[in-house]
C-alpha cells in the first residue's frame, strides 16, 4: 500500500516553491510503496524548477557527487558543478556533518530538509534532498535543489569560498513503505538544546 506523503513547512519556509514542487513530483512517481527510479523522472516534468535542479549519485567511496546540473548550482559554486560533491556548498567545518547527513538520505530513504546559511554573504537556503533508485534498484541516486531565501546569492562568493558556513535544522520524512507503523517522521534540530522538546509542527510530516 502507498501512502500518501504531505508536506507540512513552517512559516519561515512557506516561500520555498521549488521544495514544494519537487517533493509533490517525487512523491507522485512511488510506485507500490517505493521511492522513485531516477530514470522514471522526466525533465520536462520539472517544468521552471529544472534550473535549480540537480541530481546527485554514490561514488565508490559514498561520496555524494553532482551527476547531473542545474544552473543555480553552477552559480552557487562558481564554476561546473559536474563531478563535484555536494560538500563543496559547505565550509571546511561544516562539511563532514554535512556529509553524513546526506549519507542518511540513502541509508534511510529518506527526504531531507536541511538550512544552510551564510552570515558572510548574508543569504539563508534550504537544501532538499528526495531519494532514487538506480538501474540496479538501489538507492544511489537523489534529487537535490537548493531554494534561496532572496532568490539569489545577495552577494556571490568566489570559486574559492564556499557559500555556506553554517547549518541550521534539518529535517527527515520516513519514505513511502508497506507498514504504516514504519511510517514514522524523523525530526533533528540541531539547534535544540539537550532535553528540549522537538518543535510542535515539523517541517515535512508524513500523514497516511
Amino acid at each position: 500500500m502507498q501512502l500518501q506523503i504531505d508536506t507540512v513547512i513552517q512559516p519561515s519556509f512557506t516561500q520555498h516553491r521549488v521544495q514544494r514542487a519537487l517533493y509533490s513530483l517525487w512523491k507522485t512517481y512511488c510506485r507500490a510503496g517505493q521511492i522513485p527510479l531516477w530514470q522514471s523522472l522526466p525533465c520536462h516534468a520539472f517544468g521552471p524548477y529544472l534550473p535549480a535542479t540537480c541530481v546527485i549519485g554514490l561514488s565508490a567511496a559514498n561520496r555524494s557527487v553532482i551527476r547531473i546540473s542545474g544552473t543555480q548550482m553552477d552559480q552557487l559554486l562558481r564554476r561546473d558543478s559536474r563531478g563535484q560533491t555536494l560538500d563543496s556548498l559547505c565550509a571546511a567545518t561544516i562539511k563532514p556533518r554535512f556529509e553524513r547527513l546526506v549519507s542518511q538520505v540513502f541509508a534511510r530513504q529518506s527526504p531531507m530538509s536541511l538550512t544552510l546559511r551564510s552570515p558572510r554573504f548574508g543569504q539563508e537556503a534550504v537544501l532538499t534532498v528526495l531519494p532514487l533508485l538506480d538501474r540496479q534498484r538501489q538507492c544511489r541516486r537523489a534529487l537535490v535543489a537548493v531554494d534561496l531565501a532572496e532568490g539569489h546569492m545577495c552577494q556571490a562568493p568566489s570559486p574559492q569560498t564556499a557559500p555556506f558556513s553554517e547549518l541550521g535544522p534539518v529535517h527527515y520524512v520516513a519514505c513511502p513503505c508497506p507498514n504504516p507503523q514504519e511510517a514514522v517522521t524523523l525530526v533533528q534540530n540541531m539547534r535544540r538544546k539537550k532535553g528540549a522538546q522537538p518543535p510542535a509542527r515539523p517541517y515535512l510530516r508524513l500523514v497516511s
